[in-house]
């Protein structure tokens, strides 16, 4: 690996500056015009980057634990994003300022909405928050400094290590995420419940983290920083993310069918109010977007092997699921704002400036390839 492939050019950095000064500056002018809007922007944003981070620590922990040699090489790459994480929990701890525009069970006593009052308070919600962040960081640090001494010993004992950290997080991790989206996007609509919504927000965090890292794979080998990288490990996660975006669909679909064949009005009213005012044509532009192009596009073996494909479809999927994040959350809060405006853009781009530097950062950390991983010599002859 060379430095020059990770390091951002001097225009590319004024760039980064002037974009995430463009989001300050929108998030200013939103909280002065039209507070509520501005937070649910500031919301999408924040959780969306931190599901990105987060969903590589996801697939790192699930290729350890499946002990899948072949991943190896891009195992650091899965690293860099969770590189992310104290960041993303820093910016998710700015929402509880906003908390009271946001959320409207904050300012209700217990007994409201239902009977969650006691559940849906401000301090319970902060507790929640802070334990929830501080699990994710504490199984990521845990799991890149096992890493790390692997490199320094080369002893095969990090990576039973990392096998029993990886089972301890995703077991933490089905709880603390489930509580995480209930907490921070279903209670937006504090009378609206789905028992299929934790899984359905874990379905699209490991469908974006997949695709972040093939978006990252494919930028470092064509720099030349990643060139251990073949045609068969892009085939394996193109694979996996074709299989991730059906899945997403499956359950998309699923809870569609669910509430529209039941037809209660406390649940319909989620779908009421994605598919009138509006909002209908962002509704379905999402599982187009999430699933029947990249679907469509995947098919092919040859798609599966090929950057430019991957590339593509990969981007595509990242754009989606935020799409969709904005979809969870946008219409319950304004519902008569239908679609995404120059403040919701000038948010994202102000969230990617500062998403971009850290990664890199955390993947100049320490080599790109895990030189003392005992599978790595599966890894480099992957198929071959």
């Amino acid at each position: 690996m060379s430095a020059p492939a990770l390091a951002l050019s001097t225009e590319q950095q004024r760039w980064l500056g002037a974009l995430g000064l463009a989001g300050i500056i929108a998030f200013a002018v939103g909280l002065a015009t039209s507070p509520i809007r501005a937070w649910t922007s500031y919301l999408v944003s924040a959780f969306y980057f931190l599901t990105l981070a987060l969903g590589g620590l996801v697939l790192l922990a699930l290729l350890h634990l499946a002990k899948a040699g072949w991943s190896v090489v891009i195992k650091r790459v899965a690293e860099g994003l969770t590189g992310y994480l104290p960041m993303g929990a820093a910016t998710m701890g700015v929402l509880l300022l906003g908390v009271s525009t946001l959320y409207s069970w904050a300012g209700h006593g217990a007994g409201a909405h239902g009977g969650k009052g006691g559940y849906l308070s401000p301090g319970f919600f902060a507790l929640r928050m802070a334990a929830a962040l501080g699990l994710w960081l504490l199984f990521a640090a845990l799991l890149r400094r096992a890493s790390a001494a692997q490199d320094g010993d080369r002893s095969p004992k990090h990576t039973g290590k990392s096998v029993a950290l990886s089972a301890g997080f995703l077991l933490t991790f089905a709880y603390s995420f489930s509580m995480a989206s209930f907490d921070w996007l279903m209670s937006v609509e504090p009378h609206w419940s789905s028992t299929i919504f934790a899984l359905y927000s874990m379905s699209g965090l490991l469908t974006a983290g997949l695709a972040a890292t093939l978006v990252l794979t494919i930028l470092l080998r064509r720099s030349g920083a990643l060139p251990e990288v073949n045609e068969n490990h892009l085939h394996d996660l193109g694979k996996l993310l074709f299989g991730m975006c059906t899945f997403w669909a499956y359950l998309w679909i699923s809870q569609y069918l669910l509430i529209w064949y039941a037809n209660i009005p406390e649940e319909v009213a989620y779908y009421l109010a994605r598919t009138q005012k509006g909002w209908s044509f962002l509704f379905y532009v999402n599982l187009v977007v999430n699933w029947l192009v990249p679907f469509l596009s995947l098919l092919p073996r040859k798609a599966k092997r090929s950057e430019t494909q991957l590339l593509r479809v990969a981007g595509l999927l990242l754009l989606g699921r935020w799409l969709d994040v904005y979809l969870m959350v946008a219409p319950a809060s304004q519902p008569e704002h239908a679609g995404v405006g120059l403040l919701e853009v000038l948010m994202f781009l102000g969230f990617t400036a500062l998403f971009i530097p850290v990664v890199l950062r955390a993947l100049k950390g320490r080599p790109l390839i895990a030189r003392g991983d005992p599978y790595l010599v599966e890894s480099l002859h992957h198929h071959q």
